[in-house]
């Protein structure tokens, strides 16, 4: 029982140290984006279906998550297992994760406050019911009548009823009405809602992969493409490593690098932990730009490097040791694990800017020497599982013509002079009508001597 005792005006020796609830709610509620607490919801469903499907690759096929967003209230409600009656009771509803909770394997929902900063964030009362396997229950709470009690921190549980409960029965929905008026406004704008539902389908992509549905007031969410480009001249790179960062199970990291389309709002390093998407198209030197290793050096980004993509997925069994910060929305770059990531980012980077250089250097080029760039043309995406293991980042070029280095030469006249000159030379087009008069030139004025 979370319950306070009261201090003892008459003992003089005391002082009284006890939070109020609402500083308590104040703080975890503070520093946190709306949609940020409502991806932390979508989160413990994800762990759910972990918990009822576990595996690495699992499929999630039939799994759903159905987020209603309106000014009037929020509901969110998935078919993905249930709270079971004892972790509702002893862990869920704790602020903070408690000693002997047993960690989902390759949990999202790592910190203990995901669902308890949401409820309190968005609104006065909420309703949390639940059914698994064996139970069936129902957690209220006003949250001003909660509140004023500074003595009681428990909420009750009702509606339990004990049974066996099919697996398409299960599932847990959240609803929160009188919902704070800042959050109703915010709610009520369409472009809130077209955020969310991108910031979804980024945070989510890769359960999203494995089959698990999500709606956002009823329009099913896209997961985006894990794809590289290759062909028979260009071959991404796959690495992957295990590491014992000193927690309960290995960290297996696995990376990708290599080219895409070429855009610059979607190039850069796209960082996953158990799943999560932390990072996405970073290009700055958290992620290794402007940054060196070893020796190794990258540039700062730029427009140049619009065709570069890597992948770094990070996976635990012991999501305590991956470098997440606590809302999920960087890396912690104290942790054990990003320092050896970092290194590992830029070494995997630096054979792509190599490329991305060459391919660059080739814009002045004749067509018939743009060799990369014809490459790039004849390669088509591919998706990352198809990727074999390859250390490093490698194209070919096959051998360039051989003669003298080529030189452009652009300049413009009077369109009816340029037609006279082109019957002069019968030449049938600008290009060729230049080429004519300079060969003519060269012969007349420069090999005579």
């Amino acid at each position: 029982m979370a319950i306070l005792v009261p201090m003892d005006d008459d003992d003089l020796t005391k002082v009284d140290a006890s939070p109020t609830k609402e500083f308590f709610v104040d703080i975890i509620t503070k520093d946190i984006q709306l949609d940020h607490a409502i991806l932390d919801l979508i989160d413990n469903c994800v762990d759910g279906a972990k918990r009822i499907r576990p595996g690495d690759e699992a499929n999630y096929s039939g799994l759903s998550v159905d987020i209603e967003v309106t000014d009037s209230h929020f509901v969110i409600a998935d078919n993905c297992g249930g709270i079971p009656l004892e972790v509702a009771r002893k862990y869920a509803f704790k602020f903070g994760r408690a000693k002997g909770f047993v960690r989902t394997s390759h949990s999202v929902g790592q910190f203990g406050v995901g669902m308890k900063r949401a409820l309190f964030k968005m609104g006065h009362r909420f309703n949390v019911s639940s059914v698994d396997s064996q139970h069936k229950f129902r957690v209220e709470v006003d949250v001003a009548k909660w509140s004023a009690d500074e003595f009681n921190w428990d909420f009750d549980i009702k509606g339990l009823t004990e049974g066996s409960f099919d697996v398409d029965q299960t599932g847990t929905r959240i609803e929160i009405d009188d919902l704070d008026a800042s959050v109703a406004e915010t709610f009520a704008q369409h472009a809130f809602v077209r955020s969310l539902r991108q910031d979804i389908r980024v945070a989510q992509q890769h359960p999203m992969r494995l089959g698990l549905n999500i709606t956002l007031n009823g329009e099913a969410i896209i997961p985006t493409e894990w794809q590289l480009q290759q062909s028979d001249n260009i071959e991404p790179s796959y690495r992957r490593f295990e590491d014992d960062v000193g927690g309960e199970a290995l960290l297996i990291t696995r990376l990708y690098a290599g080219i895409g389309e070429s855009s610059r709002a979607h190039a850069g390093w796209y960082v996953f932990c158990n799943g999560r998407c932390i990072l996405e198209a970073d290009q700055d030197p958290i992620t290794g730009w402007d940054e060196s290793d070893a020796g190794v050096e990258i540039p700062k980004y730029h427009g140049q490097f619009a065709r570069f993509r890597g992948y770094a997925f990070l996976d635990s069994d012991d999501s305590s040791i991956l470098p997440w910060n606590t809302t999920k929305t960087g890396l912690d770059l104290e942790a054990d694990a990003y320092r050896r990531l970092r290194g590992r980012l830029i070494e995997a980077t630096r054979p792509v800017i190599n490329f991305l250089n060459n391919l660059d250097a080739e814009k002045d080029f004749e067509e018939a020497d743009k060799i990369l760039s014809q490459a790039v043309r004849k390669s088509s995406a591919v998706a990352l599982e198809t990727l074999t293991h390859r250390p490093t980042f490698v194209y070919t070029q096959p051998p360039r013509r051989r003669g003298p280095t080529l030189t452009k030469i652009a300049y413009r006249k009077p369109q009816a002079e340029a037609d006279k000159l082109k019957e002069v030379f019968e030449a049938q087009s600008n290009r060729e009508l230049g080429e004519e008069a300079f060969d003519y030139a060269y012969a007349n004025l420069v090999e005579e001597d």
